[in-house]
């Protein structure tokens, strides 16, 4: 058998390719690339605005690594079915009101109380207080549903088809709501009937005279375009409409960790301008309002101020009698004392 011996230039190949081997086997294999999309029920709001600027945020902070598709306009179905998305794994990312989510857990709707907060900046205050925010955002954890962050839609008030300038005036109409116990019970102590209908349904509602009016707040009325079906806003700004940010859990575990604390951090950072912003919507969804022909109402102060205390009262009452939403209860009061003006 003949004896092979390697010459120079064949010593100095066979090192070349071992050379070539070593460095493709310590190269870095392409980074995975995830998918998520994000959704929401309504446009030109806080809302809309939320998924553009997490989007881009993401997009740029990941360097590809996420691609966003952005779906407003409850494109991929109601508030309900978005929900029911982010459990199963088809939606990746959803922000709306924490309310909606009532049917998860019941102690979302704790961001939606009347007669809490002195004003919408003390409420912003309260959904950033860290105690607060690491109780609510894990709510639904065991539920398929990862916080990211929270922020405000901005004060309640009613869009109606009568003059809502006393709470006498709301005596037996029929409201639109969202589903949580709060709201309903909030509407019932006005005289009204309290409707729950989704915000997608909202406007058809409102046409075929389903309901006389919907509680939200201002630029939700604007969005939808409101005024060309009824003419009153009454500003109550009883309380503020919660807000939250989150992905699916099934989406969210195949992430690495360095992309999971990414969309916390953005999500945090994110909440601020949410906040600017919304101020200035409100402000302008009111002057929108009137422009176009509506007329704004006020209740009197004496009036405002017993239907607060009256809906305090019943709301602190209704929660505290489950034990599972007096605990959530009992952790947004306490924040509520921490960042109260002095």
């Amino acid at each position: 058998m003949p004896i092979f011996r390697p010459n120079r230039r064949s010593v100095v190949n066979a090192a070349g390719a071992c050379l070539l081997f070593a460095t493709l086997g310590a190269a870095p294999a392409l980074a995975q690339e995830f998918t998520m999309k994000l959704a929401t029920a309504t446009v030109n709001d806080v809302q809309t605005e939320a998924i553009k600027r997490f989007a881009t945020r993401v997009e740029a902070r990941s360097e590809g690594r996420i691609k966003t598709e952005l779906y407003p306009a409850a494109q991929l179905g109601s508030n309900a079915r978005m929900i029911e998305g982010l459990q199963f794994g088809t939606v990746e990312f959803y922000t709306g009101p924490a309310a909606y989510l009532v049917g998860v857990d019941s102690r979302y709707q704790v961001t939606a109380l009347p007669a809490i907060f002195e004003d919408a900046r003390h409420a912003q205050r309260v959904f950033s207080d860290p105690t607060f925010r690491e109780t609510f955002l894990n709510l639904g954890t065991d539920k398929g549903l990862v916080g990211l962050g929270t922020y405000i839609y901005g004060n309640t008030a009613f869009a109606t088809a009568f003059e809502g300038d006393t709470v006498a005036a709301f005596n037996g109409k029929k409201l639109r709501v969202l589903a949580s116990k709060v709201e309903r019970k909030g509407v019932e102590l006005m005289g009204a009937t309290a409707v729950p209908i989704d915000f997608s349904e909202v406007a058809t509602a409102l046409q075929q005279g389903t309901v006389d009016g919907m509680k939200s707040s201002p630029p939700a009325f604007t969005s939808l375009k409101l005024y060309d079906i009824v003419k009153h806003i009454t500003a109550t700004e009883d309380g503020v409409m919660g807000e939250v940010m989150m992905v699916s859990k099934i989406w969210w575990d195949t992430l690495p960790e360095d992309l999971q604390a990414m969309l916390r951090e953005e999500a945090t950072a994110l909440e601020p301008e949410l906040y600017d912003y919304v101020l200035e919507d409100q402000a302008n969804a009111y002057k929108t309002w009137e422009e176009m022909g509506g007329t704004v109402h006020y209740l009197p102060k004496e009036e405002r101020d017993a239907l607060l205390s009256e809906m305090r009262v019943a709301v602190l009452e209704l929660l505290n009698d489950d034990p599972k939403t007096a605990e959530m209860l009992a952790v947004l009061l306490d924040a509520a004392d921490r960042t109260a003006t002095q």
